[in-house]
Parts: C-alpha cells; sequence; structure tokens
C-alpha cells in the first residue's frame, strides 16, 4: 500500500470511529428503503438507513439471524484474512465499527474484547501461523508471537501441552450474533425503522429500469431503494432481475454449552479445537476453526464429539451440558470476497452479501447508507462491486 493509500485507509478509520450523532439524510435522496433480509447485514444497514433519518422497513421470511448469522462463531478480526490487503482493511475497519457502535446510545451489544490466543499442532502449520502474523504487523496490525509459558499467562485456565509457537492478537474479540442483530434492531425502531416477521419477498417490482419496491405473500411496499441482504436467499431474487450473485455454501457446526461459571475472557484456537466464552457464560466450540467444521452424522453426537475436543483443553467443562448444536450454512461468494453495491443492471437495487458478515457489518452498514442516501460512491469498496460478476 503506497502512501495515499495508507492515508484513505487512516481517514476510513477515523470516520468510522467518528462521533455517533445522526446526520441527516441527503436532499432528494432515497427516503424510502426496504431491506430484505433482517441478518446481521440487514440489521446493520437498516439500522444506519433510519439513523440517517431514512424511512426503512426490514423484512425477513423467517425472523431475526435465522439464518448464516445466527450460526457464526461471531469470531471479530482481520488476523484471519492475510492474503488480500483490500479484504484485510476492511474487516479492521469492521472491528473499529463495532467499538464505535458500543458507544452509541440504545440497547447494548454483547461485545467481549479479551483477543485471541493461536497455537497450531504440527510445523507447518505453526510456520503459516507466524508468516500470517508477519504480514498483518507488517500492515500495522497488532500481534505479538507467544510461547507456551506466554500462553499459560494469557489463558490460565486452558491446558496448553508442551511448549508450542503461537501468536496472540490483543485486540480482537467475538459478539453474540443473535443478541447482536436483536439489539440492532431495537435501535433501527427506535430511530423509527419497521421490522416485520415473517415477511417472504416473492419478487422485485422494476419500472423504467429502476427498482420500486418488492413483493410479498402478504402484498407490495413500494419503495425508492432495496437492499439486498438475505445471504444465499438474495441469489435467486438477483437472478430474475438478470443479475449474477455467484454463492455458494459451506455448512459449520458448532456446540453450545449452558452457561458456565467465568473460565476464559479470551478467543483460543489450539489444535483440533476453537472456543470461546460468551457474555452469558456459555461455551462456544467447534472442531475446525472459528468457522465451524463440517460433518455427517448424528448432530448430537457431533455435539459431544465437540466437545470432548475443547475438554482436552478446557477440562471444567469436560461434563457440561449442551444447550444446542447448530449446523449453520456459511454463505460464501464464488471468489470469497464480499459483494457489495448498486447493481449495474436495476438501479437503486443495493446489494450486500458477504462471507465474515459479523465483523464487516459495521463498516459496510455505514457505508451502504452512505452510498444509498447521499449518492456517494465509497472507494473503498470499488473492488467488491457486483458488477465484476457481470
Amino acid at each position: 500500500m503506497d502512501r495515499r493509500q495508507a492515508l484513505r485507509l487512516l481517514a476510513a478509520s477515523a470516520f468510522a470511529l467518528g462521533s455517533a450523532r445522526p446526520a441527516l439524510a441527503a436532499p432528494g435522496g432515497p427516503r424510502k428503503v426496504v431491506v430484505i433480509g433482517a441478518g446481521i447485514l440487514g440489521a446493520a444497514i437498516g439500522y444506519e438507513l433510519a439513523k440517517r433519518g431514512a424511512d426503512v422497513t426490514i423484512l425477513d421470511r423467517t425472523g431475526p439471524a435465522a439464518g448464516a448469522t445466527g450460526n457464526s462463531f461471531a469470531y471479530l478480526n482481520a488476523s484471519t484474512k492475510a492474503s488480500s490487503r483490500p479484504y484485510f482493511g476492511l474487516n479492521w475497519l469492521g472491528m473499529a465499527g463495532w467499538r464505535a457502535w458500543q458507544q452509541e446510545p440504545g440497547a447494548a451489544l454483547p461485545l467481549r474484547w479479551g483477543g485471541a490466543v493461536y497455537w497450531r499442532g504440527d510445523a507447518a502449520a505453526t510456520q503459516q501461523l507466524a508468516a500470517s502474523l508477519n504480514t498483518v504487523r507488517g500492515w500495522g496490525y497488532a500481534g505479538q508471537a507467544v510461547d507456551g509459558a506466554d500462553i499459560r499467562r494469557l489463558v490460565p485456565s486452558v491446558t496448553v501441552p508442551g511448549d508450542p509457537s503461537g501468536a496472540f492478537f490483543p485486540e480482537e474479540g467475538s459478539v453474540d450474533p443473535a443478541e447482536a442483530v436483536a439489539a440492532l434492531l431495537a435501535r433501527a425502531r427506535q430511530h423509527g425503522a419497521r421490522t416485520v416477521f415473517p415477511a417472504e419477498v416473492t419478487g422485485l417490482i422494476v419500472a423504467g429500469g429502476q427498482v420500486r419496491g418488492v413483493r410479498t405473500r402478504d402484498g407490495e411496499l413500494s419503495a425508492d431503494a432495496v437492499v439486498l441482504a438475505a445471504g444465499l436467499g438474495s441469489e435467486a431474487l438477483a437472478r430474475s432481475l438478470g443479475v449474477r450473485l455467484p454463492l455458494t455454501s459451506s455448512p459449520g457446526i458448532l456446540i453450545h454449552t449452558k452457561p458456565q461459571p467465568p473460565l476464559i475472557d479470551r478467543l483460543v484456537f489450539a489444535p483440533h479445537s476453537s472456543f470461546r466464552q460468551t457474555v452469558d457464560g456459555r461455551i462456544v466450540s467447534s472442531s475446525s476453526g472459528h468457522e465451524g467444521g463440517g460433518g455427517t452424522g448424528d448432530p448430537a453426537a457431533i455435539g459431544r464429539a465437540i466437545l470432548a475436543g475443547a475438554a482436552d483443553y478446557l477440562p471444567q467443562i469436560r461434563d457440561a451440558a449442551i444447550d444446542r448444536v447448530t449446523i449453520g450454512q456459511r454463505v460464501l461468494p464464488g471468489d470469497g470476497f464480499p459483494i457489495v453495491g448498486f447493481v449495474p443492471k436495476v438501479d437503486r437495487l443495493y446489494v450486500a452479501v458477504t462471507h465474515s458478515g459479523v465483523t464487516l457489518a459495521p463498516v459496510l452498514g455505514r457505508w451502504a447508507a452512505t452510498e444509498i442516501l447521499d449518492g456517494a460512491r465509497v472507494d473503498l469498496l470499488d473492488g467488491f462491486r457486483p458488477a465484476r460478476f457481470g
């Protein structure tokens, strides 16, 4: 990144962390906006639009956080994005945005900022972790190499065999995704937004090359602009208008225990197990990284195996009761990167679909509102536009 790009990123960071005072919607801009989807992105965009004074209606065919969001590990980070500098920067701004949201009035956000501790079980994976650490530190991100003694000091309740080499990212955190969506929707309603669940959208109304509203099973809603943030459901709605959104899905399995006594205040990524503790005391764990591993067979049996793996490092939970096992379908754009912005074929139709949506929600919510209401083009999103798919 050259000096000019670095200055732009710093300016964007200051914007993301700026005043929480609501701004007025741009005169003559879209005032009536329908948001399709009440996952983390739909809730974020709806909140930011309502905060700007727009007339917002948020629809979802099932209910808040009913799709990929509710089954997310909800790890707020940029350290796992070392393969792409622009994507890394976007995630870093998303983390800053969560801190800004935390200072805004309204329903509380269930955030934990304890950092993330990593170590690996083989030499190749350890070298890859060290390389990623060096890359993101070179980009100004907070991180440090740690050994076994360091890890034991950072997470004293965790059993750490041997003397592994790892990494600690002190500024990272996590959030309860379903409760975060509920809080954002409550904040949006405080600014006048309406939420309608269940409300299945069956089509988009287009006239004169511009979107004019949506059709639902219960009738039609007019709009000056429509935001398509329905996760995997976005693809079919876009296709009906000749817009290509290549999306795939990948299953992620997590366990959620009953509330436990305070054990850890950081995220832990150990060989064969990842786990964190929520604000209300639940342990959330997967067997293969923060995205949750796939698997086939009896979910209850898979859940018991995940718990046993976590208990190798956190023996206090060996006999913990599993509250639920969640199997989420992660939304994966065709090239792995966000799809954000107005579509090229239909005016006033805005798309927001991505993996890592929980981390990215604040910055995409803020910038989507800017582009929709002000007619501005946020150039840091230019590499992520829907037009790249034709």
